[in-house]
Parts: structure tokens; C-alpha cells; sequence
């Protein structure tokens, strides 16, 4: 299932997906490829959504946390916003005083991605990041892949393919209430 996610300032328009496997569920948007949220149900079989997040997709627009994101091509930081690969130096971004901070400023949760498979319970979202791209060597295809398994099981697989050697190093950023998100 699809639907409108709302519409960026620049009249982009989002879409939120759903998976479903079970009494489990899903949402995903195609900005960021980010997990919007995730229904799972408690020992009495009562749903909760328990991951933290936005009503519409100019909440994840404005969010500065990475809330539901993918974050890439490296997750984390690396120090002096520098690194050397088989004797190569390559300059990134500073975006956190000397560092680069995931990758940033032109971060993946803030681009749209393109979806190339969706089924009940999987969906796998790819984009393209371009030689260059954050710093970055290679032409590099990525692909994230969600799906809700037997068991309650959301499982995250990440792919990537570059032209070059190149720097990998992918994460999910989202923030879990497993009690729900409505409780504090």
C-alpha cells in the first residue's frame, strides 16, 4: 500500500509505504528511505507503533537527529573530515567543527529514493550516489532493503556496488520507545 507523505517546500512529493507480515507492520518513506514506523504487537496483542518519528515528510525535512534514517556512505564520524584509501587521500565535508558527521552536509535521509521492489512484506528502496558524492570515490549504487519476518522480525539489509574502492558503512538511525511512542 502507498500514499501521500505530504509535499516539501519545493513541491517534491513523498510516499509512506506499508509492509505487513503478521500483525506486524511497517511504514517507509521514499524520502531518506527512512522507517517511519514500525506496529508490533504487546503480550496481550495490542499494537504499538515504537519507533520515534514525524506526522508527514517536513518533519523528517527539518529533523536534525536521523531519526528513521539511513545514514551513509559512512555512518558515525570520521576525524579531521579526511581519509586515505590504498595511499589515496580524500577530503569530506566538515559538518560537526573538524568533522564530517554521516557523511554530511548533503546527507542520504535527505534525498529521495527510488523504490525497486515492494511486496507485502519487503520493500527495497536504491539511489545513486555519483563519484564524488559527499567526498566520496566511485559511482555507487545502494540499496536498502526492509522486510518484516516470522518470528517479529524486521530485518534490515543494506547493498552497496561502486566502480571504485570506496568507503561502506551503513546504519539505521532510529529511535525505539518499545513501549510506544505515545509513552514516556
Amino acid at each position: 500500500m502507498k500514499r501521500s507523505f505530504g509535499c516539501l517546500p519545493d513541491g517534491r512529493e513523498a510516499t509512506l509505504y506499508t509492509i505487513r507480515f503478521g500483525a506486524m507492520a511497517a511504514e517507509l518513506t521514499d524520502y531518506g528511505a527512512t522507517l517511519v514506523r514500525l506496529y508490533v504487537p504487546d503480550a496481550e496483542g495490542n499494537l504499538a507503533d515504537v519507533i520515534l518519528g514525524y506526522a508527514d515528510v517536513n518533519g523528517y525535512a527539518a529533523d536534525t537527529s536521523f531519526q528513521g534514517a539511513i545514514v551513509g556512505r559512512n555512518a558515525n564520524r570520521i576525524g579531521g573530515a579526511a581519509f586515505t584509501l590504498k595511499g589515496t587521500p580524500h577530503q569530506l565535508p566538515k559538518n560537526e567543527g573538524e568533522n564530517s558527521l554521516h557523511s554530511g552536509p548533503d546527507f542520504f535521509c535527505k534525498r529521495f529514493w527510488e523504490v525497486v521492489r515492494l511486496e507485502e512484506s519487503k520493500i527495497t528502496f536504491r539511489l545513486e550516489s555519483p563519484h564524488g558524492d559527499q567526498g566520496y570515490p566511485g559511482n555507487a549504487t545502494i540499496y536498502v532493503t526492509y522486510g518484516l519476518e516470522a518470528g517479529g522480525v524486521l530485518k534490515i539489509s543494506y547493498d552497496g556496488f561502486c566502480d571504485q574502492d570506496t568507503v561502506f558503512n551503513f546504519t539505521n538511525h532510529s529511535y525505539f520507545n518499545l513501549a510506544g511512542h505515545e509513552n514516556t
